[in-house]
């Protein structure tokens, strides 16, 4: 059985790949060959410090979509979102800029508006948006808080640290042991007079009896009422008066302890000691709230020393840029299969891009060669015939069609140029790219293989991208060749970027 050759595995490798991802991208995503589906919506914030283009919009958490761009409306920050077209969003939604922890990614949030109200269009605006809080109106409400407080240590110290103070509070509190003394007397007093009124209600009733016998009966009913009404007064005030007595008695007591200055009102109002410690208390209190004025102390530098303030300016600015450099890398994987007519057999590439910059990035590759590396060998043997020797000279060419080769370059963009060196196909050599119609038409030259005994390997290719992610390509590869290996060549590519993968994932329906 005749074996398969290593290209035809890779092949059959690489399609079978396709084959899966073409599947799965079907079957769990709504994978399209156009742009994705949605519309456009747009909101203007106070400022969008943090947020990036192709930030995430998510609703609840889930990605609805992305911030396509960033720019200036009327001295605040405009925000255009692009939103799935499976999500409905009413005119009275709400946009929020919120971060993913304490110095985490920005991103947009969505909050659902009432499901009455109209809903948003292509092109249309989400009027409510807001920023949270930021460092600098934290920073301001601090001050407030700390201008409060000193306010309300000069009050106490009015209210509580005077003379005229002190004296109010015991002239009160005389006042109240008076009363107290007073009521204690008045309830006296009038338990004997209710009890001389008991008596004559008593006389009265005996009197009346005397006086008409026809109306002894009502008379009798009456008396029977005003001692019944006169027992309930006299339970009522027996009742009351152990209650009272213990109200009084209390009171009293309250008062002595205020006079020989025990307890806290006590020794606030007889221990000179207790007033000098409050006074100290709020001596205190006015120091260091002039000390914050002054910018003393680590409060008072925060608050007032512009210094400290750019220093933690300065850091998180460190912080943000570092994380930008992190965002900044995108990595893109690109297959390209291309039919060599004269060769009649297929050249797979499969490169993995590296950028870390928008105009940097590193290729790292394998790559199939139908071809083979031609390589000559010459040996010079010495032959005796007839006692006399000569030399024979034997040149052996070895052609190795099923290596493995691979690439590993480094490149920059210059405007529309890229230039690349590095390894193309397991051996030193160089690249251009030239970049037309938004980079949707790019014609590429490559050198290669560079020997004394043979021409350079040489190669130009046109690319027209389509459906944002499949290219055609077309060429003339080796065209200097002293072999006869040039060949024309035509073939299709795919080409993945994170984003794009990011984007399918995120759109794939939950289990």
């Amino acid at each position: 059985m005749a074996r398969i050759s290593t290209e035809a595995k890779v092949g059959i490798f690489v399609l079978a790949g396709l084959a899966v991802l073409a599947y799965m991208s079907i079957r769990l995503g709504s994978f399209s060959l156009g742009e994705p589906q949605g519309y456009r919506i747009w909101a203007v914030f106070q400022q969008a410090t943090g947020l990036r283009k192709d930030a995430p919009v998510e609703m609840a958490g889930i990605p609805i979509g992305k911030v396509e761009r960033i720019e200036l409306y009327g001295g605040k920050a405009k925000l255009v979102m692009f939103i799935d077209q499976k999500v409905k969003l009413p005119a009275d939604s709400a946009a929020f800029i919120r971060t993913r922890g304490v110095l985490g990614d920005k991103y947009v949030s969505i909050e659902m508006g009432s499901p009455g109200a109209p809903l948003l269009t292509d092109g249309q605006r989400l009027v409510r948006a807001e920023v949270p809080t930021d460092l600098d109106r934290l920073m301001a409400r601090m001050g407030q808080i700390a201008d409060n407080v000193k306010v309300l240590t000069d009050s106490l110290k009015v209210s509580l640290g005077s003379p005229e103070s002190q004296a109010n509070i015991k002239e009160s509190l005389a006042n109240l042991r008076e009363i107290t003394f007073q009521l204690k007397q008045v309830v006296s007093a009038n338990q004997d007079r209710l009890n001389r009124t008991l008596e004559n209600f008593d006389r009265f009733a005996s009197d009346l009896r005397e006086i008409s016998s026809d109306n002894k009966a009502a008379l009798g009913q009456t008396v029977r009422s005003f001692r019944n009404a006169g027992a309930r007064l006299d339970r009522l005030l027996a009742n009351m008066g152990p209650k009272l007595d213990r109200t009084i008695a209390s009171l009293a007591s309250l008062a002595e302890k205020i006079d020989r200055g025990q307890g806290t009102l006590g020794a606030l109002v007889n221990e000179r000691k207790t007033i000098d410690e409050l006074n100290q208390t709020l001596a205190s209190l006015k120091s260091i709230t002039r000390k914050v004025d002054e910018g003393k102390g680590t409060i008072g530098k925060l608050i007032n020393d512009d210094t400290t303030v750019t220093k933690i300016d300065e850091a998180l600015t460190g912080i943000n840029d570092y994380l930008s450099r992190g965002d900044a890398w995108k990595v893109s994987i690109d297959y390209r299969g291309e039919y060599l007519f004269r060769e009649t057999a297929l050249r797979n590439t499969f490169n993995l891009r590296l950028q870390p910059k928008a105009d940097k990035f590193y290729i790292l590759g394998i790559q199939t060669d139908p071809v083979g590396r031609r390589t000559e060998k010459e040996t010079i043997t010495t032959v005796w015939e007839n006692g006399v020797s000569h030399q024979r000279r034997e040149k052996v060419v070895t052609i190795d069609k099923d290596e493995i080769k691979f690439n590993a370059m480094i490149g920059k963009r210059f405007h529309d140029l890229t230039a690349r060196a590095g390894l193309i196909a397991s051996s030193g050599g160089f690249g251009l790219d030239y970049h037309m119609l938004n980079d949707d038409l790019t014609l590429t030259f490559e050198a290669y293989d560079f020997r004394q005994d043979e021409n350079p390997h040489l190669r130009v290719a046109l690319d027209y991208k389509f459906w944002n992610y499949f290219y055609l390509t077309v060429g003339y590869d080796d065209f200097i060749s002293q072999q006869d290996h040039d060949t024309v060549f035509m073939g299709m590519g795919i080409n993945f970027f994170d984003d794009d993968l990011k984007f399918l994932l995120t759109k794939a329906p939950a289990p």
